[in-house]
């Protein structure tokens, strides 16, 4: 087969894993990573706000938890954004319309 074809082979019915064949994973993995970390994320900020501030601010000066609880926020909530605006979660709407 040429490189062209091995790109667009469609497999045959005996071909195809039963357990893949048919099946719509829409999820991708970025939904879970995105929510593992916001759900750290919130812990820490959480944790930061009611916490004392000496405990927390240690030997750095400042809240620690809280900063580093804001910044997984705000990056959980950059890799939802990614992970729902996908090139691949467009083309299902598209399709399915």
């Amino acid at each position: 087969m040429t490189e062209e074809n091995r790109e667009r082979h469609e497999y045959m019915e005996e071909e195809r894993v039963p357990e893949h064949s048919g099946t719509n994973h829409s999820m991708a993995i970025g939904f879970y990573i995105a929510a593992i970390v916001l759900i750290f994320g919130v812990t820490l900020v959480l944790t930061g706000l009611i916490s004392s501030g000496q405990q927390a601010q240690g030997n750095v000066g400042f809240n620690i938890n809280l900063w580093w609880g804001l910044v997984m926020v705000v990056s959980g909530c950059v890799i939802l954004g990614m992970t729902l605006a996908s090139p691949r979660r467009r083309a299902e709407r598209a399709a399915s319309r």
